[in-house]
């Protein structure tokens, strides 16, 4: 082969060379553009949400949980109590695997639920409000069935503390949080009911970890603006602030206690 065959080769092996490259960077480029369209669209989106349209579709998507059956809503009887000014009470007697309960309820309404919802999505400064809101449903309806337990027993299964599945296990409730007293701890049941009833009124010894309706811990409450400090919320305080903190959420469209949680979930990922 000529040294002129060759230079006029290379020249236009270089030549193809940089044309592929200006071809990729331009895929390159073209690509990206349309990710970030994309994205700019779906926070477009997210923000143009009506809150009201928002609030009503999930006031529908609770309406439709609650109909499906709260369990400890059963023989119920409307009560009062002194520390629960403003907030609907009931006094339910139920049964759940075979075992027969009493407790004090507060049941907020799919309105109310929605209402709190939503304002926790906002608190939270999530850009997909929609999908915070079906975030926050769940978590709600997973960790209580949107029930409070004032005061009194819920029956879960024991499966929870590595027993049967089928077995019924009593936890003593105070203010939405699952306590002990000198007397009763959580317990099997006795005679098939979960008991002394008199035990919901004793001086509490300790406190345990999450409130209802959200499964919301002391540090997550405390993120929720407004709210107070860890420090202030440990060991027998936490049930005392979790029900100041739902009597004041009764008549507001904000619960700090599912705002708190909204902030936590939000900054692991959970929704945008």
């Amino acid at each position: 082969m000529s040294p002129q065959v060759e230079s006029i080769s290379y020249k236009d092996f270089a030549r193809t060379v940089k044309m592929q490259r200006l071809l990729l960077m331009t895929l390159r480029n073209v690509g990206l553009a349309i990710l970030v369209a994309a994205y700019v669209t779906r926070i477009t989106q997210a923000a143009e949400i009506d809150p009201a349209a928002l609030i009503a579709e999930t006031k529908h998507r609770f309406e439709t949980r609650i109909s499906g059956g709260q369990y400890m809503r059963s023989s119920c009887s409307p009560t009062a109590a002194d520390d629960w000014p403003g907030v609907e009470l009931l006094r339910c007697t139920y049964r759940e695997l075979n075992t027969e309960a009493t407790v004090t309820l507060a049941l907020p309404s799919a309105a109310q639920l929605a209402r709190w919802t939503v304002s926790a999505c906002r608190d939270a400064g999530a850009t997909d409000m929609r999908a915070c809101a079906r975030h926050i449903e769940k978590r709600i309806w997973s960790a209580s069935n949107a029930q409070f337990p004032v005061r009194g027993y819920v029956i879960e299964p024991h499966s929870v503390l590595g027993g049967a599945s089928n077995e019924a296990y009593c936890f003593l409730f105070r203010d939405g949080v699952t306590v002990r007293t000198a007397a009763v701890t959580s317990r099997v049941p006795q005679g098939g009911k979960c008991a002394p009833q008199s035990a919901e009124n004793d001086p509490i010894t300790r406190a345990f970890t999450y409130a209802r309706i959200a499964s919301t811990t002391r540090a997550e409450l405390a993120l929720a603006p407004g709210a107070p400090s860890e420090a202030d919320l440990a060991g027998k305080a936490f049930p005392d602030a979790v029900r100041k903190e739902f009597v004041a959420a009764w008549a507001s469209d904000r619960n700090r206690l599912i705002s708190g949680a909204a902030i936590a979930d939000k900054a692991k990922g959970e929704f945008n």
